[in-house]
């Protein structure tokens, strides 16, 4: 028995394993690809952000460079010319002294800002940074930007090489403010008599982006152009075997997005645990409902059936089963008694007589039908009820069946047995038991024959 149990659980662990694995593949399959389809619609919002604000910049510089060409040289002026502007859209050294390039710019930043539709979010903020003087001019009024940073962030266009500026596009490192929050500076340079007095710049700020605070950035330089990896994890390692996607921001920057896959399966994998503890869970359940059905089926046989001889016994006539097949088809009833059992029994044994016993009820299976009703019904007296069986076929299995029975010896002693048979149709809803009655009188005259 507890072999039996250890075959079992051992069974339903493997069973259970196979198939939590089967299920989380197949999960694993639709989620990785409804992750990757909602992390590629995120970079493909920050690319196409990205490439609008290169758009904007560029044409904002070359809007400034043409109002500033029509000077000839950089002059200073009177700061006062500034005073009809919002101060809090400005910021400026109050040591510092403008140029008339430095007003001409200002002025006409905030025209195009004022005319421009609104593409910026609250987050994002536009400004003109000279390099001829402390001026800076914003878009928003307070806004917070940190012009002291721009040479460590590779966004100083006076800094540039000349092949990150044939494009008119200069793209920082991703940087933190003071903050904490983590920005993206895209520039594009203002140029005088083939000199850079300026530029025009715009804050991106990266976690209006879903799942920014989750990417982990990785930078190379390779043959001078900057790509930088953006992997959705906090482990550099996640970058391996990952779904990935690339945009050229600008001529010297390339940005890759990297959806890894097995980091996904790392941080799901105990989903598979639990898909395996509930799948053996229920399987044991239904295993333990199955073998209860298996032990009641052999709890209800053995009521109805008789242990020595495989026939059935008495308790079948109550079954309703039995007794609908009756009612429905009516039926011959055949009542068969061993010959000579008692003086078998006293010669030889009960064991020889046990032989004798299962010789006929050999018997009755090899000449009656398998949906016939085979019935041991006590020692060596046996029934026989026949469905939908007339009488006159009734009779001539009756003497097949004494055929079969005594033409066969059995026991080392080569014995034979004979048998009695009383049959009897019966009649129009007459009880089971009168019928047996009827078909034991007849076999008490078949005996005496």
């Amino acid at each position: 028995m507890a072999m039996k149990t250890n075959k079992n659980i051992k069974e339903i662990v493997l069973t259970s394993f196979m198939l939590s694995l089967i299920l989380y593949v197949i999960s694993m399959v639709f989620y990785v690809d409804s992750h990757i389809n909602e992390r590629e619609l995120e970079f493909e919002k920050f690319s196409k952000t990205m490439a609008q604000y290169n758009q904007v910049l560029f044409f904002t510089s070359k809007i400034l460079e043409s109002e500033v060409s029509k000077y000839d040289a950089i002059e200073k002026e009177n700061q006062t010319l500034l005073d009809n502007q919002d101060s809090r859209l400005q910021h400026l050294n109050d040591k510092d002294e403008l140029s008339n390039i430095d007003i001409v710019i200002e002025s006409e930043f905030h025209q195009l800002v004022d005319e421009m539709p609104t593409i910026l979010p609250e987050e994002d903020v536009m400004y003109y940074r000279s390099y001829i003087s402390s001026l800076t001019s914003v878009d928003k009024k307070d806004a917070d930007i940190e012009i002291e940073q721009c040479l460590a962030q590779r966004n100083c266009a006076l800094e540039a090489s000349d092949r990150r500026l044939l494009d008119r596009i200069l793209i920082s490192d991703p940087y933190r403010n003071e903050e904490g929050k983590v920005f993206i500076t895209v520039s594009s340079p203002i140029y005088f008599k083939e000199g850079i007095i300026g530029d025009v710049n715009i804050d991106i700020y990266m976690s209006r982006f879903d799942g920014a605070s989750d990417v982990h950035v990785d930078k190379k330089v390779i043959n001078g152009v900057t790509f930088y990896e953006f992997i959705y994890g906090n482990d550099a390692t996640d970058g391996k075997f990952a779904y990935t996607i690339d945009f050229v921001a600008d001529n010297s920057t390339v940005y890759v997005y990297k959806v890894p896959v097995l980091s996904i399966v790392y941080s799901t994998f105990v989903f598979f645990f639990i898909i395996w503890l509930v799948s053996g869970f229920i399987l044991f359940r239904f295993k333990e409902l199955h073998l209860n059905k298996i032990e009641l089926s052999e709890a209800q046989s053995n009521i109805v059936q008789d242990q020595m001889t495989g026939l059935l016994n008495r308790n079948v006539l109550e079954n309703e089963d039995f007794k609908n097949a009756i009612k429905e088809k009516s039926a011959s009833i055949l009542a068969i008694d061993g010959n000579k059992l008692k003086a078998i029994n006293d010669t030889y044994g009960h064991h020889v007589g046990d032989e004798a016993i299962k010789q006929i009820a050999n018997g009755m299976k090899e000449v009656f039908r398998d949906t016939d009703y085979l019935i041991r019904s006590g020692g060596d007296e046996f029934l026989a009820v026949l469905p939908g069986c007339k009488q006159d076929n009734a009779t001539r299995l009756a003497e097949r069946l004494k055929e079969c029975v005594g033409e066969t010896t059995f026991s080392p002693y080569a014995l034979s047995v004979g048998v009695s048979v009383g049959v009897v149709e019966m009649m129009e809803n007459e009880p089971v038991e009168s019928a047996i009655r009827r078909a034991d009188e007849n076999l008490y005259k078949d005996k005496q024959a």
